[in-house]
């Protein structure tokens, strides 16, 4: 076939859009790609008769260019004086690179961003009709019709067309088909609902695999909860840009500008990161000068090069600035982390209890844990994705300015699918990680549920039994491990492959070209050198992209918790409360927790300064959220509690519940010393106050009789006290506060009726002078309180002393009447004997409770908690 020719801006065209053709379709699909993705431009599932034509069409486009590499290959082995021309070859060879990853992502079948695509097809089609023309018109008229490279010119040009114009009827239908694509259909059938239909979900028995796979749902459905939520949020602003700048509130935090020491180091990892993308030519290409000089068996030692040489090494290593960026980078990391880690905990901490009761603790502990995420966020994009994009191109210049175009391809064919092995290994993963990390959940979840049950397990005496399912635990976790290692680790032993066969097909090549084409045996010494620096970014990008996915997931967790904001805040201009004479005035109050249900019903209520308002009723009436509501855990619906005149909306939450002082319900203590706990009440109490406080709550006797005194730690949630003395040392940090107002849920619930009385001495020093508020099932306590109210299903039904209520003869007597009817009808004794009708003896056994419980079954109580 005779060499094209013609008019020389015509060759001179063909040349240029032959060198161009693959470059610019790359940039061209990448950008319209990134740009589809930034402003959330919908997939569609291409109609099926359409994606065929597609599939059949990119795969000719494709074989036509390897046929046509295949073509100049054989030509170049059976004619030693054939030389294919550089602009074709890399033409084909450009246009494979391009048309692969494309090719696979359009017959994988799945729904697809389809205007990147078309805009490709469009450059495709200009381009490949373009340079079939001017080949066509370039070439002798004898040879035109036995041109093979033309006529393989000519079949990509018509495949281009045809993509070009099915491209544009895909993009301008409006119907889908996916429901009528067969090719997109499950074998199994359309299961819409994955979790009504698991095939493999375990039945009784199998207690194990069942909650490993529930744990293994409960990620999953975390995860997918979170991506819910980006995705919403991505929609709400408009796409990935307005995304992305939802996490700029952080950068004052990871870089604070007042900072001078962030600043100095941030300037030393910009001055590493420069350094290093010269020092990884400069080094390998300095070795190759010293390498060269040495071939020419000259007799004077290049002490300059190798000086040269050896400082580049020093600079690049951690013995040289390497480390100064480690310091840098580390002190950069750990600086971030405090202030993300106290942001969030701070704003955690400040959340309303509306937060608090129906959080996932395990989520927002993750969360808070997970603060780091940001900064490695930035990390990765500025400091690693960054200059390994900067590394490729400059790997691809290298190369073939040390040999030939050909090299660069080589490396790059190498490195598109070292890429797509590490996806693919890294997907297929994914899911056997997922079994593992969940399995793992399980094995820790066990250990702690048996070690903080132990008593549990010891009254039943399925100690082997845990132990046995412990280990159990361990061997599936184990089993589920090297599952992941193994998909994992085959991923890179392919990976490590590909890099040894194009490591010695490199060398192989730059040897020829030593050979035959006069290349120095420097650049050989300089490219093993520069190896390295090749491959290095190609791991990172293999792997990279889940990395960014995951770190953007666990960024969105601190972002959602972040922009959960307390209902409960104060307000514009609120003041100190000052509390004089302490009156609480309750006035038509309402409050519901859900608007469907009312919790509270118009409560009014004024108690004078220095009272004492006891709540009666039965469970579930409303006691307790009368006492949060005056606390300011939640603000009423409805009406207005004030103290002294003073809404409570109005003033500081600070202020108010300094004045606050409670005794909860449920009392729990921190894992530390006796001391130490009472003294949270107020952080500078001496030793004295601590102990006065305790004598007051009559619990400084049992104190003392510890071993360790007041230095006992009570173990979590005080487990090793009793019950009685639990809430005791919860009344003495009350005492301790010594608040303007005091407020009393069920303080005495778990007192003998020896101490009770006490402590009811204790309550009256501690009640003179203060408004207090009191809870209680057992009306003994509350006997002598000023006011006794009485709450129904959240609505104030009676209320007076004691006396007047009794008189009154309403819900409070009969609630009095059950309470005090056993204790006058049961005889003395635990069992008595009684004549029957026949005279006969009859052993009566009273199996009631005492209304009462000592300090040993608190203690018995306390330990199987």
């Amino acid at each position: 076939m005779a060499q094209p020719h013609g008019p020389a801006p015509q060759l001179t065209a063909m040349v240029v859009l032959e060198y161009i053709h693959a470059p610019i379709l790359a940039f061209c699909f990448m950008t319209s790609l990134v740009l589809a993705v930034c402003t959330l431009q919908k997939e569609i599932a291409l109609p099926l008769q359409r994606r065929r034509i597609a599939k059949v069409l990119v795969l000719t486009l494709l074989a036509g260019y390897c046929a046509e590499i295949l073509y100049y290959f054989s030509r170049s082995i059976s004619e030693k004086a054939f030389e294919a021309p550089h602009h074709v070859t890399f033409h084909c060879l450009g246009s494979i690179l391009v048309w692969i990853p494309l090719s696979a992502s359009i017959v994988n079948s799945k729904p697809l961003r389809w205007k990147p695509y078309f805009a490709t097809f469009v450059l495709q089609s200009i381009f490949e009709t373009t340079i079939c023309i001017l080949a066509g018109l370039a070439l002798p008229a004898e040879d035109v019709y036995r041109s093979v490279p033309l006529s393989l010119s000519s079949i990509r040009a018509f495949a281009s067309l045809g993509l070009l114009i099915n491209g544009f009827f895909i993009l301008i239908s409006r119907k889908t088909e996916k429901c009528t694509d067969e090719e997109g259909q499950s074998l199994l059938g359309n299961n819409t609902n994955s979790s009504t239909a698991q095939p493999d979900t375990p039945g009784y028995g199998s207690t194990e695999s069942s909650a490993s796979s529930t744990t293994i749902a409960e990620e999953r459905d975390r995860n997918q909860e979170v991506k819910d939520q980006q995705a919403k949020r991505l929609e709400e602003e408009g796409g990935w840009w307005g995304y992305l700048k939802g996490f700029a509130v952080f950068l004052p935090y990871l870089w604070p500008k007042d900072d001078w020491r962030i600043m100095a180091c941030l300037f030393i990892r910009l001055l590493e990161l420069v350094s290093t993308r010269f020092l990884n030519l400069l080094a390998p290409r300095q070795l190759g000068i010293i390498t060269d000089k040495l071939a020419t068996q000259t007799d004077v030692m290049p002490w300059g090069d190798i000086a040269l040489w050896g400082f580049y090494h020093w600079f690049n290593s951690y013995s040289g600035f390497r480390w100064l960026d480690s310091y840098a980078s580390v002190y950069i990391q750990r600086s971030a982390f405090r202030r993300i880690t106290m942001l969030a905990y701070d704003h955690l901490m400040n959340l309303s209890m509306d937060f608090h009761s129906g959080k996932d603790s395990g989520e927002v502990l993750k969360a808070v844990e997970q603060a780091s995420s940001l900064n490695s966020l930035v990390e990765l994009v500025l400091f690693e994705i960054g200059p390994v994009i900067i590394d490729i191109f400059v790997a691809i210049w290298y190369v073939t300015h040390l040999f030939d175009g050909y090299m660069a391809f080589i490396i790059l064919f190498m490195s598109l699918i070292y890429v797509w092995v590490g996806i693919s290994a890294t997907t297929w993963a994914q899911d056997k990680r997922r079994a593992y990390v969940a399995n793992q959940r399980t094995q820790n979840t066990t250990v702690n549920e048996t070690v903080h049950n132990w008593t549990t397990t010891a009254y039943f005496n399925n100690v082997a039994y845990e132990v046995d399912r412990y280990g159990t635990n361990i061997s599936t976790t184990i089993t589920s491990y090297f599952t992941y290692y193994f998909r994992s680790m085959l991923g890179h032993v392919f990976q490590s492959a590909l890099t040894n066969v194009g490591f010695i097909i490199c060398c192989t090549f730059a040897v020829s070209q030593i050979i035959y084409e006069g290349k120095s045996v420097g650049s050989l010494v300089a490219f093993i050198m520069f190896w390295t620096t090749i491959i290095s970014p190609l791991y990172l990008v293999s792997y990279s992209f889940k990395h960014v996915s995951s770190t953007l997931i666990d960024a969105e967790r601190l972002l959602q918790l972040l922009n959960t904001k307390p209902t409960v805040v104060d307000c514009e201009g609120a003041q100190d409360l000052i509390v004089k004479s302490g009156v609480v005035e309750i006035k038509d109050v309402n409050f519901h927790y859900d608007p469907r249900k009312q919790i509270i019903h118009n409560a009014s209520l004024t108690a004078a300064g220095g009272q004492t308002i006891a709540f009666v009723g039965e469970t579930g009436g409303g006691k307790s959220t009368m006492l949060k509501l005056l606390f300011r855990f939640y603000d009423v619906t409805g009406g207005s509690i004030s103290i002294d005149g003073q809404d409570l909306r109005s003033v500081t939450l600070s202020s108010l519940r300094n004045a606050l002082g409670v005794v909860p319900q449920d009392s729990t203590l921190f894992n530390q010393s006796i001391r130490q706990n009472v003294r949270y009440a107020r952080l500078d109490a001496t030793d004295a106050e601590i102990e006065d406080a305790c004598r007051a709550a009559a619990i400084h006797d049992d104190i003392v009789g510890f071993p360790d005194g007041y230095s006992s730690k009570i173990g979590e949630r005080g487990v090793k006290i009793s019950g009685g003395q639990l809430q005791r040392l919860a009344i003495a940090r009350v005492l301790l506060k010594n608040p303007k107002i005091v407020l009393l849920d069920e303080a005495t619930s778990a007192i003998d009726s020896g101490i009770e009385a006490q402590i009811q001495q204790a309550f009256k020093k501690l009640s003179k002078g203060r408004t207090t508020f009191v809870i209680a099932h057992r009306l003994s306590t509350i006997v002598d309180a000023d006011q006794i109210v009485v709450i129904d299903k959240g609505i104030i039904i009676e209320r007076g002393n004691h006396s007047d209520l009794l008189e009154h003869g309403g819900k409070y007597a009969e609630l009095w009447a059950k309470q005090t009817a056993g204790h006058l009808s049961q005889p003395d004794s635990k069992t008595a004997s009684t004549a029957n009708s026949d005279g006969q003896g009859e052993l009566l056994i009273d199996l009631t409770p005492p209304d009462d419980d000592d300090d040993d079954d608190d203690e018995a109580k306390a330990g199987s908690k």
